[in-house]
This record gives C-alpha cells, structure tokens and sequence, in this order.
C-alpha cells in the first residue's frame, strides 16, 4: 500500500511540474500576441495612405509659402533698388543742378537765397528772335532767378556764360512755344540792361581799348560807350568790369562775359573812377 501510495504522488507531482511549465508557455505565447496586437493597432491608427497625404500635405504648403515669399523677396529687392536709383537719380538730378550752379557760381555772382530754375536750349535756331539767346547754341543752359529777375546762359561745353539779362516773368508765357526744353523752367522773356561805360586798356597792346569798343557795339547795343583810354596801371593780367552804380549787374556781367573778364565791386587803387555806369579795364588775357 505504502509502494502505490509514493507512485501516485510522483506522478501527480511530475503532471503538476508538467502543468506548470505548460502555463508559463502558454502566458509568453499570449503576452507576445497582445505585444504583436498593440502594434498592429498603433499602425491601423495612422494607416500608411494617411501618412502619405500628411507629408503631401506639408510639401504643398511649403511650395505655397514659397510661391508667395518669392514674390514678396521681389518687391522688397526691386523697392529697394528703386530707392537707390532714385536717391542718385533724384539725386543725381539734384547733384547736376548742383553741380551746374556751382559751375555757374565761379564765373559770377549769383543772386542770394534763391535757386533757380533750369532750362536746356533744345533748338536754338527758333530763339534767335530775342537778343538773349542770339548766340545760344543746342544744350546750353538757361538759369532762372525769378526773385532776382534775372536769367543767365551758360554752356558747360567750355564752362563759360554766354549772356546775362534781367527778365520780365508777366510775359514768359509767351516763351512757351520756343524750344527750350526743361524739367523745371520755361524760356525766359529776356530784356538787357541799357548802361553807358568808359574802356581802359590796362596792358601794353596798342589799340586794345579800340578793339574791344568795336567787339561791344557790335553784340551788345544796351551798352553805350563813353570813352576810352588807358589805364593808370598798364599791367593788369585779367580783365575787369567794376559796376560804379552798383545797379548794374546784369549789364556788367555782359560785357565780362563778352571780353572774358570778371566783373569787381571797387576800382582798383590808383585808378580814376569816370563818370559812367560802367568801367572795362582790359587785361592781358583780352585778345583783340
């Protein structure tokens, strides 16, 4: 009974080892199955067509942001560049007008507080009816002083003035057909100065005061000659006109402009101040 009793318990015991092992089996087979079910479940979550349509998704908006960014580069470049064109060219306008009444400056007094407006001769053939662009040329340049009412031309080709006059606005208009052409000023209606003078041949050179007399009357007839003669000092280098009135400026910037002079407030020491609106003192760089 003993010898029996023992058996049973050996296999009862090895079928509960048995058993028991079986289980444990059974536990991973269903623990890695639950595992292998939670990953299919995060991937059925976000199936792979949907994935597909977000990187889409994100690809066209970056094309759309790039479309509308390019343009947007652009307008800000192409502002950016107007700017700078417009700074030297507004600018550069400005620099020229500059430039021009600083060219102008050098040769003669300018009227102060004022800037003037600026005209280009375009066609110089129709302005030779008014005296002041008798000898006007294509691309000089025609300054304004309203205020002063005077007008100046000048011809940058050789830096040099061509004429000065005093001028009447009431009756620019009338200036207004002729082909003057300008970003900022009409052809002025001009009217010269008349002004009486007394020419001095400051150098050695025979017949100069003579010659210049002959230059004068015959391209300017608002001035009148009142004598001529020669100067107490014989060595002047340049050529100078002194305004005696000193209301005269127009008429003195003429003559200075036609014996290539200055024009000078004072007359030199040593020298007679005539009884004349104006004095011409011929230097050496006057040729006959």
């Amino acid at each position: 009974m003993a010898k029996k009793s023992k058996k049973k318990v050996s296999v009862v015991t090895e079928a509960g080892e048995v058993s028991q092992e079986i289980k444990e089996d059974v536990v991973k087979e269903i623990e890695a199955e639950v595992a292998q079910a939670e990953v299919v479940e995060e991937k059925e979550l976000i199936p792979p067509k949907r994935k597909f349509l977000n990187k889409k998704l994100v690809l066209v908006v970056l094309i759309v942001a790039l479309i509308l960014l390019v343009p947007v580069v652009y307008l800000y470049w192409q502002y950016n560049s107007s700017q700078s064109l417009l700074g030297a060219s507004g600018g550069n306008v400005n620099a020229q007008e500059a430039s021009l009444v600083s060219a102008v400056g050098k040769l003669m007094l300018l009227p102060a507080g004022e800037t003037p407006k600026i005209a280009t001769v375009s066609d110089a053939s129709q302005l030779s009816g008014q005296s002041f662009f008798a000898r006007a040329q294509n691309g000089d340049k025609v300054l304004i002083y309203e205020g002063a009412g005077k007008a100046i031309l000048y011809r940058p080709s050789i830096n040099k003035i061509i004429d000065v006059s005093a001028i009447n606005m009431a009756s620019a208009n009338q200036a207004n057909q002729q082909p003057v052409a300008s970003s900022s000023a009409t052809a002025p209606a001009v009217q010269n100065q008349q002004a009486s003078a007394v020419i001095l041949n400051g150098t050695q050179t025979i017949g100069l005061a003579k010659a210049a007399q002959t230059k004068i009357q015959g391209s300017l007839s608002n001035i009148s000659i009142l004598s001529l003669g020669d100067s107490i000092n014989g060595n002047y280098d340049t050529t100078i006109v002194i305004d005696l009135t000193g209301n005269k400026a127009q008429a003195a910037q003429q003559l200075a402009t036609l014996l290539r002079g200055k024009v000078e407030s004072k007359v030199p020491a040593g020298e007679n101040t005539p009884k004349a609106d104006l004095l011409v003192i011929l230097g050496s760089n006057y040729i006959k």
